[in-house]
């Protein structure tokens, strides 16, 4: 049977965990054969979001890590969230529907008047690390590391979790990973009360994108 996170770009969890440094603390919970969808089971059974978050983050497409990022941040603003803040986000957003190098650089920017200190600068900054040069303009042209970008889409997950209330904190990662699980199926990122369903069995193969 075809596994139904059919966006993650991995057959297997040890070659999304090869993209990033595993929690050493959690090693034990990865075994060789696992597929993506049995590690992120065993990480959410484990209470383990955050870590959670971190790993989907490298094995979904660049877009769709960085529209989930986006959701996650949409979802801490209220009316009164201030202009910079809306205004990055709203960039961000742009750029992942229509990716062009002006609205990669705008969301640069308003990531920086931002100070790094807010879901939406970190999303803006997933955006700007993804693809395209993250040298200054005056400068020889350099590509961002590999998955660099996932740093910033995890970074973003979690300021999100965190926003306003720390006694909803798990409840906003079971939202925003319900989400990130529905993009990776394929989906436009939609919140589920139930995660199970969304993932594959343990004798399901992920395939690659």
């Amino acid at each position: 049977m075809m596994s139904k996170l059919i966006k993650l770009n991995a057959n297997r969890a040890t070659q999304v965990i090869g993209r990033y440094e595993l929690d050493e603390d959690l090693e034990h919970l990865l075994q060789p054969d696992m597929t993506p969808g049995d590690f992120i089971r065993v990480l959410i059974e484990q209470k383990q979001y955050l870590e959670c978050v971190r790993f989907l983050a490298h094995a979904l497409p660049k877009r769709e890590g960085i529209w989930w990022a986006c959701l996650a941040t949409r979802f801490t603003h209220t009316p009164d969230t201030e202009a910079l803040r809306q205004q990055t986000l709203k960039v961000t957003e742009s750029w992942v529907r229509n990716p062009t190098e002006e609205l990669r650089k705008q969301a640069e920017k308003l990531a920086a008047l931002g100070k790094y200190k807010t879901p939406d600068s970190w999303a803006a900054t997933a955006a700007f690390w993804s693809v395209g040069s993250i040298s200054n303009e005056d400068a020889p042209p350099m590509p961002a590391p590999p998955y660099l970008y996932a740093h910033a889409v995890s970074g973003a997950i979690g300021l999100a979790a965190v926003a306003d209330s720390e006694d909803e904190i798990n409840s906003r990662y079971q939202r925003f990973l319900s989400q990130g699980l529905d993009l990776a199926s394929g989906g436009k990122g939609m919140v589920h009360e139930d995660l199970a369903p969304l993932l594959d069995s343990p004798e399901q193969k992920a395939v690659t994108a």
